[in-house]
C-alpha cells in the first residue's frame, strides 16, 4: 500500500529541495527510490509513520505551508482511484510542489506519505502547450507544467504587477474568461490566477489553472 501510494504522489514548491518535512513524534523515516521521475520531473518521495493522528498532521502541514508562503490549492484534488485526506502546496519562487498523504494505521499511529516535485526541473526554458493563457509579451524563462492539482505558466518580466494584470484583462476575456476579482478570473468552473512575487530586479510571475470549487477547510478533531 505505501510503495503505491508513493509511486502516485506527484506534488507541488523551491529550485532547490529545502522543506524540512520534520514529521512530529515520528516512529520510522524512509526515502522511497532514488532519482524518481514523473511526467519528466524529479520527484523526492518519503514514506514515514507518526504517533499523531491523522488530522492533526495535515493541519500541521497545511500551517507550515501557510507559514512558508506557499500557495495552497482551496480544494485539494484527488488522484483518480485514492480516497486519502492530503493537502498539497506550490511555492511559486523555487517552482517545487509538495504533497502529504495520510492514513491511520490498525496500532492508532499514522502512515505519511510525503512528495515534493520540482517543476523547473522538467523542460527547462520550454514552453509545455495547452495553457489556456499566452506568456506576458516579452517575458523570459517560460514554462508551463501540468501538475497534480492545477496547470500552471511561469516566467519573469521587467513588467509592473498592474501592467501584467491589465494585459490579461484585455486578452483573457476573447477566451469566455470574466474577472472575479483583482488578478483572478473564472470560466466554466475553472478559476485562472496571477501570483506575482520579486525576483532580483524582474517580477516572477505564476498562473494557476485550476477547478473552481468551494472552500474545503480540513477538520478538526
Amino acid at each position: 500500500m505505501q510503495l503505491k501510494l508513493a509511486a502516485l504522489a506527484c506534488c507541488v514548491a523551491s529550485s532547490a529541495f529545502a522543506l524540512d518535512w520534520d514529521v512530529p513524534e515520528a516512529v520510522s523515516w524512509a526515502e522511497v527510490g532514488e532519482k524518481i521521475q514523473a511526467n519528466g520531473m524529479p520527484m523526492k518521495i518519503f514514506v514515514a509513520r507518526s504517533r499523531w493522528k491523522p488530522v492533526a498532521l495535515l493541519n500541521h502541514y497545511q500551517q507550515r505551508f501557510r507559514d512558508a508562503g506557499y500557495y495552497q490549492p482551496e480544494v485539494p484534488l484527488r488522484l483518480e482511484g485514492l480516497k486519502l485526506p492530503r493537502v498539497t502546496a506550490l511555492d511559486t519562487i523555487s517552482l517545487w510542489s509538495y504533497l502529504v498523504y495520510v492514513f491511520p494505521e490498525p496500532d492508532g499511529t499514522t502512515t505519511l506519505v510525503m512528495g515534493a516535485a520540482d517543476l523547473k526541473g522538467r523542460q527547462q526554458g520550454r514552453l509545455a502547450g495547452g495553457f489556456p493563457a499566452p506568456a506576458f509579451p516579452g517575458s523570459k524563462a517560460t514554462f508551463a507544467s501540468n501538475v497534480e492539482f492545477a496547470r500552471t505558466l511561469s516566467f519573469t518580466t521587467g513588467a509592473k504587477e498592474e501592467e501584467v494584470i491589465d494585459f490579461y484583462r484585455q486578452t483573457l476575456p476573447s477566451g469566455g474568461w470574466k474577472e472575479r476579482e483583482r488578478g483572478s478570473f473564472v470560466r466554466d468552473g475553472r478559476l485562472l490566477r496571477m501570483l506575482g512575487k520579486p525576483e532580483g530586479k524582474q517580477l516572477r510571475i505564476v498562473l494557476v489553472e485550476e477547478a473552481d470549487l468551494p472552500v474545503l477547510q480540513v477538520p478538526k478533531d
